[in-house]
């Protein structure tokens, strides 16, 4: 046996493969699959009403109690799953070595929107990802949001621009600041990249988190000064109950 065979065979032993949504073991005949049988039969969509503004569960209204009162420059927003579903995953994915999970969750973002926003894939004239600042990407490794809209552009379609936004200022992160606070921490944050063409563009703006929306706004301001037509949001999860979880990390 090859070494890197069995060097693979001792990963997969003590790392075995797991569900990317519940992170249930999967078996060994499976383990090229990225859900367990479970997750795979339902997967835990947000479905049903939702907040147009944000994608959270709503009842009857077309805006959450937040979105109403908050001035939102994007028209639209949808989120794929409740954070409460997704929190373990999206950090695992960030911050604990599971890069490859980039495909699997890509996937379910890419699955969601052809079977719940269809329309969205033809509206858009690109994607872009909201971006890091370079000193972070750099300590990270990677850029999870541009990461995903490679794999949503392969499975939709939708062209993705990358740095059309560029984050000039390496600021506190987000996830150690209160509502108010994160606003005033994001001013003056984004700007256009050099070269950069939005000019009467329609361009889905993809995160994997919305929280307070304080990020993707500040995305969106800058993209509409630069002239662009209109700006959707697109993200992997959505905080549903904002007072209690602000955990969007940046």
């Amino acid at each position: 046996m090859q070494m890197n065979a069995l060097a693979k065979m001792i990963l997969e032993f003590f790392f075995p493969s797991q569900c990317v949504i519940c992170g249930s073991v999967l078996p060994l005949e499976q383990k090229e699959n990225s859900l367990c049988e479970s997750c795979k039969q339902q997967i835990p969509f947000l479905l049903g009403r939702q907040c147009e503004r944000c994608g959270r569960t709503l009842g009857n209204q077309a805006f959450c109690h937040r979105c109403a009162l908050e001035d939102f420059p994007f028209t639209k927003a949808a989120a794929v799953f409740s954070y409460d579903v997704m929190q373990k995953p999206i950090a695992n994915y960030k911050f604990h070595g599971f890069r490859h999970d980039d495909r699997a969750l890509g996937s379910l973002m890419a699955e969601y929107l052809q079977k719940v926003h269809k329309d969205w894939i033809t509206w858009a004239d690109y994607m872009t990802a909201v971006p890091l600042h370079p000193k972070k990407e750099k300590h990270r490794g990677f850029n999870q949001a541009d990461r995903l809209c490679l794999v949503l552009a392969e499975k939709t379609g939708i062209s993705y621009a990358p740095q059309i936004l560029k984050r000039q200022v390496h600021t506190k992160p987000q996830s150690s600041l209160t509502a108010e606070e994160r606003r005033d921490n994001l001013k003056d944050v984004f700007a256009l990249s050099e070269n950069a063409e939005v000019n009467g563009k329609h361009i889905l703006l993809v995160d994997d988190i919305f929280t307070t929306g304080a990020t993707t706004k500040e995305c969106t301001k800058v993209l509409l000064r630069a002239g662009a037509a209109e700006v959707r949001v697109f993200c992997l999860s959505v905080v549903e109950d904002v007072a209690e979880k602000m955990t969007e990390n940046k």
